[in-house]
């Protein structure tokens, strides 16, 4: 093969097993940072704030400071409990030693079709450190399938999402090791969630995965902690 056509072919190869990686795991490239929704791995972790018009800033202030005062009520797992959060701690392999971003839902409140409600979020999230109490870091709203959350904070109000594997109308499964699905399951993108964590600023508030060094900082994580943490949802 001539050595021209034998470059442009492989240029075809490396292109095809692109969109062959691209349709399994998503999209690679980031997304401009005022994109207020999209793939989680494609969206910075923190927010900009300054691209927030001070109306934004304010909204995305006022929700936090509500989310504040209605979570305190769940501070304590056996009080969110009773509240209707599902509140049992997740199995931890024997020997695990990592922080666990345990997701406690609320069943009733994730169908109410009620959304971003500071007094009734879908899901409540605590830090789960082996031999330790349950500590609350923060919160999570979620959306119906197909269902566009509002952004009152504009690009500080985030909602992003992952893919996931389902089967007709069932909740996704994160794929398996390999990143395909089982038989029968369907890779697609799942429903639109939203985090607000527990720190001191609003900027780390509203980073999409756990902000361990800016928990650690509030306090939230215990120190011996704070240099061997992970997201990991429970």
């Amino acid at each position: 093969m001539h050595h021209r056509a034998m470059k442009t072919f492989a240029l075809i190869v490396i292109a095809v097993l692109a969109l062959a990686a691209e349709s399994v795991a998503g999209p690679t490239r980031k997304l401009p940072p005022e994109t207020v929704r999209g793939l989680a791995h494609l969206l910075d972790q923190y927010p900009t704030e300054s691209l927030a018009s001070p109306t934004e800033r304010a909204a995305a202030r006022r929700l936090l400071r509500e989310l504040r005062a209605a979570a305190r009520r769940w501070r304590d797992p056996d009080a969110a409990a009773r509240a209707g959060f599902a509140t049992r701690r997740p199995y931890r392999k024997l020997g695990e030693t990592r922080v666990m971003w345990f997701h406690a839902e609320h069943r009733r409140w994730s169908h109410d079709g009620v959304y971003l409600n500071p007094r009734r979020p879908e899901v409540i999230i605590y830090a789960d450190v082996p031999g330790r109490p349950l500590v609350l870091v923060g919160v999570m709203f979620s959306m119906p399938r197909g269902t566009r959350g509002t952004s009152p904070g504009g690009p500080i109000t985030r909602w992003h999402w992952h893919r996931v594997c389902a089967k007709g109308g069932q909740r996704g499964l994160t794929p398996g090791p390999d990143g395909r699905c089982p038989r029968g399951a369907t890779m697609r993108n799942g429903s639109e969630m939203m985090h607000a964590w527990f720190t001191y600023d609003l900027r780390s508030a509203f980073a999409i995965h756990a902000p361990v060094h800016d928990l650690c900082v509030a306090g939230k994580l215990p120190r011996e902690s704070c240099d061997h943490t992970q997201h990991v949802h429970g």
